[in-house]
């Protein structure tokens, strides 16, 4: 499982399978959940690089997940669409929200983003855009998680809700800001002629790369469950900078 060999990579894990084969080695990067409780207080250069670790990890922990459905899918006969397809060469935010939970994604641009795109701000394509984008990447995802937080909803216990759900509210709302600019970027791209929309390769596609793994791998902070404060975490958060 390429996504359990990943973790035994960073901090390790006795019932890997891996483990025997590299003699317990590991390189001791601890996953960012561990320095959020505490457990760990690595420097900055390994903080910086577990944030890109549980990046590919968590791409590759759903990827496998949603692989093995879609495979029972398509045994059954069904030419369903993979769930994941490649996040991690993408180039453009909006490109990695499309390859990396595709399913999830189709349910918020059904449900959020079209019937805002089609009945709001028609004269003001940019508005238009932003507007659709906060109503599926923020509204929608975080109705969804709301709904998934059966005990403290149901208990009426808005408390326990905000410490569950604080942090992916600001999570929703970095990853709506980044989708929004991602697409109206390429939309002013579309618009260019000649030399200017002609696509560079090298060194500049893995600039694009790097850029969208920062993105992503920054924001996951705010997306991982920790026992923090939300004025503790944003602490933390400011700590990256040095």
């Amino acid at each position: 499982h390429p996504a359990h060999h990943m973790r035994h990579l960073g901090g390790g894990d006795a019932k890997n399978s891996l483990t025997p084969l590299l003699g317990g080695y590991n390189l001791g990067i601890p996953r960012v959940k561990q320095i959020l409780n505490g457990d760990a207080a690595p420097s900055l250069v390994i903080t910086w690089t577990s944030l890109y670790c549980d990046l590919v990890w968590e791409s590759l922990f759903l990827a496998s997940k949603g692989h093995a459905w879609v495979g029972i899918m398509r045994l059954f006969g069904f030419n369903v669409f993979r769930n994941t397809y490649k996040p991690l060469l993408a180039e453009t935010i909006v490109d990695f929200w499309n390859r990396y939970y595709y399913y999830f994604k189709e349910l918020m641009v059904e449900f959020f983003f079209f019937p805002t795109y089609l009945r709001y701000f028609r004269t003001r394509p940019a508005l238009r855009i932003v507007a659709a984008v906060f109503a599926a990447a923020f509204l929608g995802n975080m109705y969804y998680h709301v709904l998934q937080a059966r005990r403290p909803l149901i208990d009426g216990d808005f408390e326990a809700l905000w410490r569950q759900l604080g942090a992916r509210l600001i999570y929703c709302f970095l990853l709506a800001i980044g989708i929004a600019l991602s697409m109206l970027r390429q939309q002013k791209k579309r618009g260019q002629t000649g030399a200017a929309s002609v696509p560079r390769g090298g060194v500049y596609r893995l600039r694009r790369i790097a850029g969208v793994w920062t993105f992503f791998a920054v924001i996951n902070f705010w997306n991982v469950t920790g026992r923090i404060t939300i004025a503790e975490r944003a602490r933390l958060f400011a700590s990256l900078l040095g």
